[in-house]
């Protein structure tokens, strides 16, 4: 069925397209990702029924494919990539996901209840395995940022010590962003659908938080004495970044003259709260990744959803899904309007969704999620 698309040991840009064209989003009937998915902005959400306040899935099939790559031109490294597509005709939206934690080869495999969560919905995943750096490739990338000699480096492992995370994750999401166009063209020439390039998201958990929001033009410091840097690209049209970095770590700034994501476009969706806790680093608060939010321009386009359940009730991975299971009523309803906001969120601003864009505009997410903010501005 394939063909020789999948043929040969190396990157080839029909590989991936053959993978996105053999599916779409099923939220119409020419496959497009539209449609509220079955929420209506004026439900019958309540304290007392807050089922009615979820915005639920499409509930689509999807297929996972493997065995992909890109390379980064800057250094040669391979990138393993996973997908997840919708089946059914295309084309349909790209969400390219970074994820938490440090350099791992084996990264792509990660965040697999996110990437489901979405590919169900009608939104193609492509996963990207951030890769450990060599000598030579972190020399590359911290001459790209203008690190000094003795700054080159990662402090001992810490990911949010410097911004040099940052810097390399983005830079392996815009190698993805990169291929788009070239791949869609490549489909178009074989006789599949082209890709969509006027809806492709850019998001990530935790440390993959970063991508999101440096290719939405926040600026960042590589390392304490290199100089500022931006990394903005205009292809992605909305970001979603779950356990966001407020200043202080990763690069990222107030100095109360200047900051981080004060020139940042929207539309931008993070999801965070009191309970956003890492055992390993407690002193990075939830508030403290709220500031993320507040610091950004309030042009309409921004939404955060912050849960306000306290330390202990789930921690840092609970926004990485790995709580939508949990026994604790409390956390389940915290997933799902974790869910239901990038869901709306996805659909109404991505899609252009009428009916989504009124869920985002109500209090369903405040009421699902329990204790909670639901801000916009």
């Amino acid at each position: 069925m394939m063909g020789s698309v999948w043929l040969g040991a190396r990157w080839n840009a029909l590989r991936l397209v053959t993978l996105l064209t053999l599916g779409g989003c099923g939220g119409s009937d020419d496959g497009n990702a539209s449609g509220s998915g079955g929420s209506a902005g004026a439900s019958a959400c309540s304290s007392t029924n807050v089922d009615a306040c979820e915005y639920p899935s499409r509930g689509l099939s999807f297929t996972v494919r493997q065995g992909l790559s890109v390379t980064d031109a800057l250094t040669g490294r391979e990138l393993p990539l996973l997908a997840r597509v919708p089946d059914g005709p295309g084309p349909f939206p790209v969400v390219v996901w970074s994820h938490g934690g440090g350099f791992n080869a084996a990264g792509h495999q990660n965040s697999v209840e996110w990437g489901e969560a979405l590919a169900h919905h009608g939104y193609a995943v492509i996963h990207i395995a951030h890769i450990p750096l060599t000598a030579e490739s972190a020399q590359a990338f911290c001459d790209l940022g203008k690190v000094p000699p003795a700054e080159c480096g990662t402090s001992g492992g810490d990911e949010d010590a410097t911004g040099l995370v940052a810097l390399v994750k983005t830079r392996d999401v815009i190698t993805v962003l990169d291929a788009l166009p070239s791949l869609s063209d490549a489909s178009v020439k074989a006789g599949g659908p082209a890709i969509d390039l006027t809806r492709v998201v850019v998001a990530g958990w935790s440390a993959g938080s970063r991508a999101p929001v440096v290719t939405h033009g926040a600026v960042f410091l590589p390392s304490p004495s290199a100089p500022a840097m931006t990394m903005t690209h205009s292809l992605p049209v909305a970001a979603v970044a779950l356990s966001p970095m407020g200043p202080g770590y990763a690069g990222f700034f107030d100095d109360g003259t200047s900051n981080t994501w004060q020139n940042m476009r929207g539309p931008v969706l993070m999801l965070t709260g009191d309970n956003d806790i890492k055992p390993s680093k407690p002193e990075l608060t939830g508030a403290d990744r709220r500031i993320a939010f507040e610091k950004q321009p309030a042009d309409g386009s921004r939404w955060l959803l912050y849960s306000h359940l306290p330390p202990g009730v789930g921690s840092h991975p609970t926004f990485n899904l790995e709580d939508q299971s949990s026994s604790d009523e409390r956390l389940s309803r915290l997933s799902r309007a974790l869910r239901s906001s990038v869901y709306a969120f996805l659909d109404a601003r991505v899609s252009g969704d009428a009916a989504a864009q009124a869920w985002l505009d109500g209090d369903d997410a405040k009421i699902l999620a329990g204790d909670a903010d639901w801000v916009h501005h």
